[in-house]
């Protein structure tokens, strides 16, 4: 079921499947607002107040809604590249998207202008599974360096812990902070400050799953292609006065495209052409 709706005071776009209820802002970078389970618990972090907090291309990311599941392209650190400013959490997220609703799925798609990229996601259910088909169309004659990561804010819950094929032996690069002993375990409230870290080495295709012990659920994040490397950050209430485990599967490491390319870990769409990949998001 795909209805239009409110989300706080922002138009809204909710698809409705048997065991997720997800809920799009069309008018601010087509951004996952809200994931709710068919029991009504909320899977995504939220900011407090009624009024979102909107982000323009000329203001802080960090100051504004800041939660739930934000597109990050090109790139998540601010910089310039060949002449083109890649701003700060990239630009998708603070752009309106063209809508067109479908029986069964809804397509969100924005134009980066000043970088020449078409930015198109499809959103269905497949299963029980809620589905992102993911196209990013360069229309360059160079091939445009990128990085695409899923800033995936989750709400906390004291013991919630990532699984995937990482390990805590498996290496890392801390981006800032410093990791709890069980890096990847949510610590308690207070318990330390936020920190991130990157899984170092490349897993095609990424997955990741959440275990919520208390609420006795998982929240799998699956991948077809292209996304290959894993970041995880953990705000035990530093930022924001939030609760959060983050997951940030992403193409590319370290936040910006030249730190990428320098540590052999980028990645590229060809000139003229696009990337293509699907995210799958499911519950157990």
């Amino acid at each position: 079921m795909i209805q239009q709706t409110f989300y706080k005071d922002r138009p809204a776009i909710a698809l409705t499947g048997k065991s997720l209820r997800a809920t799009f802002l069309p008018l601010d970078g087509a951004k996952l607002a809200s994931l709710t389970t068919a029991e009504g618990i909320e899977l995504l972090a939220q900011a407090p107040g009624e009024v979102y907090k909107r982000l323009g291309l000329d203001t802080s990311y960090v100051k504004s809604e800041c939660s739930a599941f934000d597109d990050m392209f090109p790139t998540i650190d601010p910089c310039m590249i060949g002449g083109m400013d890649y701003l700060d959490h990239g630009e998708v997220c603070r752009r309106e998207h063209e809508v067109e609703i479908a029986e069964d799925s809804v397509t969100f798609r924005c134009m980066l202008t000043g970088l020449n990229v078409e930015y198109t996601k499809r959103v269905f259910f497949e299963g029980d599974a809620l589905c992102i088909r993911y196209s990013l169309q360069n229309r360059n004659d160079f091939d445009f360096p990128y990085v695409w990561a899923a800033h995936m804010m989750l709400a906390g819950e004291e013991g919630a812990y990532a699984e995937s094929g990482f390990t805590e032996a498996s290496p890392i690069k801390v981006m800032f902070g410093q990791p709890a002993s069980a890096a990847h375990m949510l610590p308690a409230i207070g318990a330390c400050r936020e920190y991130k870290f990157y899984y170092t080495e490349k897993k095609e295709p990424i997955s990741c799953t959440v275990v919520y012990p208390h609420k006795k659920l998982r929240l799998t994040v699956d991948f077809d292609s292209v996304v290959g490397y894993l970041g995880l950050w953990m705000n035990p209430g530093d930022l924001n006065g939030m609760y959060n485990l983050a997951i940030e599967p992403c193409t590319a490491l370290y936040d910006c495209p030249p730190k990428a390319e320098a540590a052999g870990a980028a990645s590229f769409i060809p000139r003229q052409n696009k990337i293509e990949f699907t995210m799958k998001i499911g519950k157990e």
